[in-house]
């Protein structure tokens, strides 16, 4: 019987806005991605009969409804092969927190399982199925920390930056549906603050992180509502610390402040209260493989 451990990490969106909805009911984007340090643990077992997927904690989606689960049925009818798997995925990564765990799940057991299974499945294949799967999964596909994307996130443009950036994660006691937040855009009629793609991707290749922060913009965060409170809650707590900006991250509700130095994070993250409504972490960016190979 082989057991394989395989990690999927987080995401952080650090420039996000959507340009409108298109003929298939998804949306154009832009976007910035950072893979960060937090990260889902899965174990993969070669076991029993038929394919079985378990998370915990128990309250996440299980079996059939995991993502997980369908991106491994899509790679076994791709390579026209049934193997006997046990899955079970830890999740570190909350839920619903606009970090993107589910879908880096869903790209770690592809890669995974086509590697340590020699199905044969070609790259292009692949990412394919991920594009189908879920439209974060692609860019958990690259073996880069940072990529700007396109389209409905599939059109990927790697980033070949060589440091890392150290980020504050507050994740307040709250779930945001991304689906409805998305319809909260199609709907609603709100003022734009001025926001530059250009201005954002050329701070983070000079990795100046004041620059950076003056560039930060989320268009999710104009469509909030009454979830404001929250978010205004764990702004206002980094703030209050010494943080000077701070940014949602994808569809929310999970907000961050960046650093260049890893001792200043550190310094903010001492100041943080123990408080049960939120949590709380202090990351950097990812620049492991699935394997936990992290070279950062």
């Amino acid at each position: 019987m082989r057991k394989i451990r395989v990690f999927a990490p987080a995401k952080l969106n650090l420039y996000l806005d959507v340009l409108g909805k298109r003929p298939d009911g998804f949306h154009n984007i832009e976007t910035i991605f950072e893979k960060i340090d937090l990260k889902d643990e899965i174990l993969i077992k070669e076991k029993g009969k038929g394919l079985k997927v378990k998370t915990t904690p128990s309250n996440c989606s299980q079996g059939r409804e995991n993502i997980v689960y369908k991106a491994a049925h899509a790679l076994f009818e791709e390579a026209k092969v049934k193997l006997n798997l046990d899955i079970e995925i830890k999740k570190r990564i909350p839920v619903s927190a606009g970090l993107g765990g589910g879908s880096s799940d869903a790209a770690s057991i592809l890669k995974a399982v086509n590697e340590i299974f020699k199905l044969g499945v070609p790259a292009k294949k692949l990412f394919s199925i991920a594009r189908d799967i879920g439209k974060d999964v692609p860019f958990f596909m690259l073996n880069f920390p940072f990529a700007v994307a396109k389209g409905a996130g599939e059109l990927l443009e790697k980033l070949n930056l060589n440091k890392d950036l150290f980020h504050i994660l507050i994740k307040p006691h709250i779930s945001l549906s991304t689906k409805l937040m998305y319809r909260r855009i199609d709907r609603c009629s709100f003022s734009i603050e001025p926001h530059s793609l250009k201005g954002t991707l050329n701070a983070l290749k000079k990795m100046d992180v004041k620059a950076l922060e003056k560039n930060y913009y989320n268009i999710f965060e104009s469509t909030l509502t009454r979830d404001n409170v929250h978010i205004n809650r764990a702004k206002a707590m980094l703030t209050d610390r010494g943080a000077e900006h701070s940014l949602l991250s994808g569809s929310g509700p999970t907000v961050f402040c960046t650093f260049k130095d890893k001792e200043d994070a550190k310094a903010v993250f001492r100041k943080m209260p123990k408080d049960r409504d939120i949590s709380i972490f202090l990351v950097k960016t990812y620049k492991g493989g699935i394997y936990g190979d992290n070279r950062g």
